[in-house]
């Protein structure tokens, strides 16, 4: 998903996603406090029901965010698949703060953006390998377990019906197969392993 060499720190930021982002989060916030508030004694008093509502989405933000800002260090031009996976997510997102079918774009926007996040950490950080700390990884087994677990996952979907992840079927399995490449460091296998996670899960919730 991100090119290894194509990554470099830039300074111009993510400022246009990002304000876009805070604007459909604050409108949406706005919205659904409106609906969850009850007057009683003619005050109103906001329900804990609008952190229950809320959580989802602030997950989906917080990771949307996240990617925006470690994508928008690099160089314009590149990392187009990775910029078209963050796109996608917050298309998801948008439908989500319509409320649209419940919990489903919130669940599929989660996976997808947080697969962003992850995916855009793991080409930085092997833009940016001269500076990782010379230590000795923690032994690989919990990583293996988890490999085996999500590779497990797909299997039990990867002939379900899907809607516009069909083509991400596949690149969550490369993602898997590389995060078990012995050619990588702990840390980039780790990242990548959390995208193909992220992604399997989007596809467990239909998408």
């Amino acid at each position: 998903m991100a090119d290894k060499g194509s990554t470099r720190v830039r300074k111009e930021s993510g400022s246009a996603l990002k304000k876009h982002a805070k604007k459909l989060v604050k409108n949406s916030t706005k919205k659904r406090i409106k609906k969850t508030t009850k007057h009683i004694g003619g005050k109103a008093v906001a329900t804990t029901v609008i952190y229950a509502a809320d959580h989802g989405l602030m997950t989906a933000f917080h990771h949307m965010q996240r990617a925006s800002v470690v994508i928008s260090l690099m160089e314009k031009g590149t990392g187009e698949d990775l910029r078209d996976l963050l796109n996608r997510g917050v298309k998801l997102y948008r439908k989500a703060t319509e409320g649209e079918d419940g919990n489903k774009f919130v669940l599929r926007a989660i996976g997808v953006l947080r697969a962003a996040e992850h995916l855009s950490l793991a080409g930085l950080y092997a833009a940016r390998d001269k500076h990782r700390q010379k230590v000795a990884s923690p032994p690989p087994a919990w990583l293996e377990k988890f490999i085996a677990g999500t590779d497990h996952r797909l299997e039990k979907i990867e002939h379900a019906e899907r809607g516009k992840g069909a083509d991400l079927f596949p690149v969550t399995v490369e993602l898997l197969r590389q995060a078990e490449d012995s050619d990588h460091d702990a840390h980039l296998a780790f990242e990548l392993a959390m995208a193909a996670d992220a992604l399997c899960f989007a596809l467990e919730n239909g998408l």
